[in-house]
């Protein structure tokens, strides 16, 4: 799977994460609930953060490569969180010895 942010993408954020900041204004100013909006804000403005390296990084490159994504699956063993779990000194908040 191959995708790379372009210019007209971060314009397209940009206006969104404008939108999104009159509608949380003016929740805001109606006493609404603006957390909805404001989470897709928050979530909008981070995109736009990665979007914006990585036009910049290919644009550096001259685009002359190609960034390429990778899906990433999440892991179904769990059995290493509960270790460190486990292993978690509750008095003190630091990890204990397994002994």
């Amino acid at each position: 799977m191959s995708y790379s942010a372009s210019r007209n993408d971060v314009k397209q954020l940009t206006q969104q994460i404008e939108n999104l900041a009159k509608q949380v204004t003016v929740k805001l100013d109606a006493g609404e609930d603006f957390l909805p909006l404001a989470n897709e804000l928050v979530r909008n403005s981070s995109t736009l953060t990665f979007a914006l390296g990585e036009v910049y990084a290919v644009e550096q490159l001259g685009g002359s490569k190609k960034v390429s994504a990778k899906v990433v699956k999440s892991s179904s063993n769990t059995q290493t969180n509960r270790n460190y779990h486990n292993l978690r000194d509750t008095a003190t908040g630091r990890f204990r010895s397994k002994v």
